[in-house]
């Protein structure tokens, strides 16, 4: 772990620095929104074409990576620009772009102060994935947690769900976790740290 976290903060820095537009999603979001599961890897969205960029970075400080087109591999941390899913033969675009830019948020992980998908993000794409443990994988009940544990912004979660193509497949699981349907309004919980844009 502290090998990762000391990774982190290379990445954070190389990021903020080159002013390249990025937050931590994914596992690592989950573990800063809903359940504190043991965070195993990082991964980070970066604004669409910016992976050559990153690997250009990363080979300037003299850190071996894998870059296949899709993704850059550096010890413990994956860059995206793109996690669009593709589910029942539809695709679900998932990228970086202005909206989702806007609701990032600073959070401290593991000793940085990241950029972080707001949990509204996160919960889409946790649940556009939805992986159970059958896959050896936490999506679904990392979307649960995160419905759980946070005050969601229903209009932004809304917007989200109709850029992600996402609203028809999704709307069963979220009127199940008490989230849109009804008065469209969720109970009262805790709102998470550090909210608010980055820049």
């Amino acid at each position: 772990m502290s090998l990762i976290a000391g990774n982190l903060s290379v990445a954070q820095r190389l990021l903020d620095n080159n002013d390249i537009f990025w937050g931590v999603c994914a596992g690592a979001a989950a573990h800063l929104y809903g359940d504190r599961r043991p965070i195993q890897d990082i991964d980070i969205l970066v604004v669409a074409g910016g992976l050559d960029k990153i690997v250009q970075l990363l080979q300037r400080e003299q850190k071996a990576v894998q870059f296949d087109g899709k993704r850059v591999l550096w010890r413990g941390i994956k860059f995206f620009d793109d996690l669009s899913v593709k589910r029942l033969g539809k695709n679900h675009p998932f990228v970086l772009d202005t909206p989702m830019y806007e609701q990032l948020r600073r959070m401290p992980l593991l000793g940085a102060r990241v950029a972080v998908l707001a949990p509204e993000d996160i919960l889409v794409h946790k649940l556009l994935l939805g992986r159970g443990s059958e896959q050896g994988k936490h999506d679904l009940s990392d979307a649960a947690a995160i419905a759980r544990r946070q005050r969601l912004d229903v209009e932004y979660l809304e917007r989200r769900l109709q850029l992600s193509s996402a609203q028809a497949a999704l709307q069963s699981k979220l009127e199940e976790f008490g989230i849109l349907g009804g008065s469209g309004t969720q109970p009262d919980k805790p709102v998470a740290a550090g909210t608010g844009v980055v820049r």
